[in-house]
């Protein structure tokens, strides 16, 4: 057991330190403020302070974990020995030249999304106002580095303290915004539809519709069994995200009372898992989400406990408080649909910290690092530079053994129109996090 002696034990303290000790380094630790304590243990410890509290080795402390409000952090990246680093220190006592845990609590908690920031086109904190991408370390798990920084910090003056670290693993997610492209709906948006098609000249959707509806061919969205196929071999169980929400502007999947739609969640959940994908809208109006919510636990007839947001829409702590009532047990949210990579700069689950209440909750954060729709739409990539980027990413999450969690959805693999191709990209992706 490693020993932190500090000068006051904080919950942000309390947090980081499990998850830096404990989770990404496999070592337990145990805080204390007794110096006499300190001196007199044999076994591994550090001090972590503004000054040396006894002898051993130090970390200069930032300061940061032991406030209890947030306040404005002028977060400067800097490089030391080929990783970015923030909160550098400038102690010449210091064992590490910056200040880890504060760093990475300032990464996991999303710290700069509780200021003032310039929202998207659908009110989402933007990738390119992070730390992350204007430090050129979005794309790195720059936690793990971090705490590999400090494993070898520790390894120097204690060389028998052996360490243990997480398990790669990979869980596939589906979200599910239209169960269906043209079933499923209402007469009045079927015929909006075939008049949406006319009136732009897309005659090609008219025909592709009409085969549909009379039976001629399958629906382009329906490919849960090609899902199934594809996971099986692999003895992947994906989760399945469902948009069961009434019909809005950017909320239109299919009718939710229909009865064909209720005997497909039922079979998605034995194919997997189906969770809650709460729409736009309920972000900002809690009494939809309830509705939506206590709706698929019906249809399911069970809790759900698992979600993530319609257009990965994240407000700190709004969101997460939202889903703490309902009883969420794990969110699948924290990504950027603009980038790939680690929003939160770390690849393995880890709960909630709520800032506002300087308090660890109950809910675990699966981080989301890539996107079929941030391939196609957001960095244009074709399935070439698609599959290298995927096999990238893959590579860097096996690498700090994180946990590589992929959001696709059912629309892209119906191999039509511009998704033209992208199954065999998916099937590449399976089966190389797989293996």
């Amino acid at each position: 057991m490693l020993l932190l002696l500090t000068a006051s034990i904080s919950n942000r303290l309390r947090y980081i330190a499990d998850l830096m000790f404990c989770k990404l380094l496999g070592i337990e630790a145990r805080l204390t403020i007794s110096t006499e304590e300190f001196a007199v243990y044999q076994g591994p410890k550090i001090s972590y302070s503004r000054e040396p509290m006894a002898e051993g080795p130090f970390i200069e402390a930032s300061g940061l974990l032991f406030e209890t409000n947030i306040s404005f952090q002028e977060v400067i990246p800097t490089t030391i020995d080929g990783v970015s680093v923030i909160f550098a220190s400038g102690h010449p006592l210091s064992a590490l030249p910056f200040d880890p845990f504060a760093a990475a609590f300032y990464m996991v908690t999303r710290y700069e999304e509780y200021h003032p920031f310039k929202k998207d086109t659908f009110g989402r904190f933007p990738a390119t106002e992070s730390i992350a991408w204007k430090g050129g370390f979005l794309d790195v798990p720059i936690v793990h580095l971090w705490a590999e920084i400090l494993k070898r910090m520790l390894s120097k003056h204690y060389q028998g303290l052996k360490f243990l670290h997480p398990r790669y693993r990979f869980t596939p997610t589906i979200d599910i915004d239209h169960a269906w492209c043209y079933l499923g709906r209402p007469l009045s948006r079927t015929l909006g539809g075939f008049g949406r098609s006319v009136i732009h000249g897309r005659f090609g959707e008219v025909t592709g519709r009409l085969k549909v509806l009379t039976g001629w061919t399958p629906d382009p969205y329906d490919n849960y069994i090609y899902l199934n196929m594809v996971h099986r071999p692999h003895e992947n169980f994906p989760l399945f995200f469902i948009l069961f929400a009434d019909y809005g502007r950017n909320d239109n999947n299919v009718t939710v009372t229909s009865k064909n739609f209720h005997k497909l969640l039922m079979e998605l959940d034995q194919q997997g898992t189906v969770g809650i994908h709460p729409s736009l809208s309920s972000n900002k109006h809690p009494d939809k989400l309830e509705d939506e919510y206590e709706g698929l636990c019906e249809v399911l007839d069970r809790d759900v406990t698992i979600s993530r947001q319609h257009f990965l829409k994240l407000s700190l702590p709004r969101t997460y408080r939202n889903l703490l009532h309902f009883g969420i047990t794990d969110d699948y949210s924290m990504g950027y649909a603009s980038h790939t990579g680690f929003r939160a700069g770390i690849a393995v689950p880890f709960a909630f910290f709520d800032l506002a209440r300087n308090e660890v909750t109950p809910l675990v954060i699966h981080p989301v690092s890539l996107m079929d729709v941030t391939m196609m739409d957001y960095l244009r990539l074709n399935k070439v530079e698609s599959m290298a980027k995927i096999e990238n990413m893959i590579q860097t999450i096996r690498s700090v053994h994180g946990e590589f969690v992929s959001l696709w959805h059912n629309e892209s693999l119906g191999d039509t129109g511009r998704w033209k191709g992208w199954r065999e990209v998916y099937e590449e992706m399976v089966k190389l996090a797989s293996s």
